[in-house]
């Protein structure tokens, strides 16, 4: 029952951005469109922002599954994109709101949690400390999402697989030879 609410205030929220920015939307006009009250938005998510963040890791959990190695993390990196194209006035009424620190924190935690997925994997088998894997996963989650937030600032026009394609020729066996570099 409270996944199914969850979902029915998660699904009113999208049908609101459509239309409305994230810092415009309110619990009442949310609660109103599921015929809920407010103590239940509350029994649920503390605030707007809480349901946003609910609601965009709905969107891409499944996006990330079963590619977390080195062979397939363009796949992934494609499919967050597409997730984030899917979720398209999520992603641009929350970065046109005076909270995209919020979806910046959100999207940089998920690509963080994935690439360090990746690292790992890509350093099995060598002495290499954590400071420096974890250094390597936090460059490329700033440089992935300097590459999706100026993509979400061009309107999205471009097909997510040519970027990640692009990405791919200039990413191409960093990850192991960055940590061959920090191996002791």
């Amino acid at each position: 029952m409270a996944k199914n609410t969850k979902q029915e205030l998660s699904a009113a929220l999208l049908t609101q951005l459509r239309t409305t920015p994230v810092d415009k939307i309110t619990i009442k006009s949310i609660v109103t469109a599921c015929d809920l009250t407010r103590q239940t938005f509350y029994n649920h998510f503390s605030d707007i922002y809480e349901l946003v963040e609910w609601t965009a890791k709905q969107a891409t959990a499944e996006s990330l599954q079963n590619v977390a190695d080195y062979d397939n993390w363009q796949q992934g990196f494609c499919n967050v994109m597409t997730a984030i194209k899917e979720n398209r006035y999520l992603v641009q009424n929350t970065y046109e709101s005076a909270y995209r620190d919020l979806l910046e924190k959100y999207i940089y935690t998920v690509l963080y949690q994935y690439i360090i997925a990746v690292v790992e994997r890509q350093a099995a088998g060598m002495r290499v400390a954590q400071k420096h894997k974890d250094f390597i996963a936090h460059f490329y989650s700033l440089a992935f999402i300097a590459l999706i937030f100026e993509w979400v600032k061009d309107g999205m026009r471009e097909d997510p697989a040519d970027i990640v394609e692009q990405t791919g020729v200039l990413v191409q066996g960093d990850f192991q030879k960055a940590l061959q570099n920090y191996a002791e």
